[in-house]
């Protein structure tokens, strides 16, 4: 029998809303905060998905958030760090009338069946067969793990899951035979460990002795975690100080391997967003193995923009989760290309306030703007977009920040922040690389904006990112309310 919201709340109420008892936990491509009784849960449902073929996007998956239910002073479940959203853009809140059982739509693939969704056919993209087995998930003392919100009646919130035992019944754990594909799933992740190497094991003939400019400060509120490897899957060894500085010897993807006593030794690996150029200097692209010393940047403000101030430029709507989990990648980005002065933090935030209000990084959808009759199809044959080959459209369409648009840009960009986003277009939602594909977008038009901006014409400015005035007004809004917030 299901445990009432109100049972939940009181079993987990020594979490509400403390983001410092949670951990960051890997769930599939994404890291989730939750509450640590929770964790083989959660690793028990990403083992479900992986074994169903089910692919979960970062953009439209949260865990933790301190907030109230909709309509209500009540905590929801997500302010005790027990549930999970996955996907909502595919498994939308859907408040109906009456009662009545799911849909699910019985078409072969995931991306066919989010099309059902879109149509109004289905309320989700899951299968039957996925959910059966993640309702039979138990505890090692035989209670179901979890709960799945499109099984209600009166509404379907099919994004929903959540934990539905206290923090006593899973003290034992869960119970392995009750999760289909947990081998396979342990298997593969131990098989990614294997890939890479820890620092232990690393031969000191192969350390890179760090150079003057190659030192880095912590930015992270909370201080940084240090960690055996380039992964959340790695243990943490301890956790570093905001403010202290650090020697990065060299980069693997978004984690940087750190020097702490700068004899030019490994002491762990660093998620290198939460790093700042120390004495102003700014770093390679990311994803370049090279760190070697560049100029400084005058007036650079990345490591003085909070969370805070950016929430003041963005509506109501945008959470200040959002902001903080995707701002240091959109700095980090920029820092990368040394565009991290005022007018250019400013042009950035104004960007991503005209296309994606949100504060995450997403994929366009669905509009009179780019599909007649089927999703996209406006897009297709574009030369100006260099949509040479049929299903160009779809493939790429806007994703981002910034929403790139065009197999043109999708190349050009690509190559120059390091990406194949012609083999992997979905890698432009990814956070860091989004936030590279931002700042580097901005840097290919930096002398024509910075014009602009020197004569205070913002549509001119805008005009450059988006080819016309799409969104100015929340372009102008954000820029003007910056100006008055951001540090000098």
């Amino acid at each position: 029998m299901s445990e009432t919201t109100a049972r939940l709340r009181k079993l987990w109420a020594n979490f509400e809303c403390d983001e410092s008892k949670m951990v960051v936990i890997p769930f599939g491509p994404d890291n989730i905060r939750v509450a640590p009784p929770t964790a083989p849960v959660w690793e028990a449902l990403a083992a479900v998905f992986q074994h169903h073929g089910y692919k979960i996007r970062t953009r439209d998956t949260d865990s933790y958030n301190c907030r109230s239910i909709k309509g209500s002073t009540e905590r929801s479940l997500h302010s005790f760090g027990i549930a999970l959203d996955v996907n909502w853009n595919t498994n939308p809140f859907i408040d109906h009338a009456g009662n009545r059982k799911v849909r699910f739509s019985q078409k072969p693939t995931q991306d066919e069946r989010a099309e059902d969704v879109r149509l109004g056919l289905a309320d989700t993209d899951m299968t039957e067969a996925m959910i059966a087995d993640v309702l039979k998930i138990r505890t090692a003392d035989g209670k179901q793990a979890l709960e799945w919100g499109g099984h209600w009646n009166s509404v379907k919130d099919s994004m929903h899951f959540e934990i539905d035992v206290g923090p006593a019944d899973l003290e034992r754990g869960i119970d392995p035979s009750t999760v289909v594909g947990l081998s396979s799933f342990i298997a593969r992740i131990e098989e990614r460990a294997e890939t890479v190497t820890p620092v232990a094991e690393m031969e000191s003939s192969t350390t890179v002795v760090p150079a003057s400019g190659d030192r880095f400060v912590v930015i992270a509120r909370d201080g940084l975690r240090l960690r055996g490897g380039p992964s959340t899957e790695f243990d943490v060894t301890r956790t570093v100080a905001a403010g202290t500085i650090v020697n990065v010897l060299s980069r693997q993807d978004t984690w940087a391997l750190v020097d702490l006593e700068g004899d030019g030794k490994a002491d762990g690996f660093m998620s290198f967003p939460f790093l700042r150029p120390a004495d102003a200097t700014m770093g390679p692209a990311a994803g370049a193995s090279d760190m070697s010393t560049v100029a400084p940047v005058v007036g650079d403000i990345t490591g003085l923009v909070t969370p805070e101030m950016v929430k003041q430029m963005f509506p109501a709507g945008t959470k200040l989760a959002n902001i903080a989990a995707n701002l240091p990648f959109v700095l980090a980005g920029l820092r990368s290309r040394r565009l991290g002065d005022r007018a250019m933090v400013l042009m950035a935030l104004a960007t991503i306030r005209a296309e994606t209000e949100g504060f995450v990084p997403i994929s366009e959808g669905i509009s009179r703007f780019n599909t007649n009759r089927s999703p996209f199809d406006r897009y297709e044959g574009r030369s100006d977009l260099g949509n040479t080959v049929a299903g160009d459209g779809p493939r790429f369409k806007g994703r981002g920040y910034i929403q790139l648009t065009g197999r043109q840009n999708y190349q050009r960009i690509g190559q120059q922040v390091g990406s194949n986003l012609i083999e992997n277009p979905e890698l432009a939602n990814d956070p860091a690389t989004a936030g590279l594909i931002l700042a580097q977008f901005l840097k290919n038009k930096d002398s024509a904006i910075r014009a602009a901006l020197a004569i205070s014409d913002l549509l001119k400015a805008r005009k450059l990112v988006n080819g016309g005035s799409h969104g100015f007004d929340r372009f102008k809004d954000t820029y003007d309310r910056g100006s008055g917030i951001l540090p000098r």
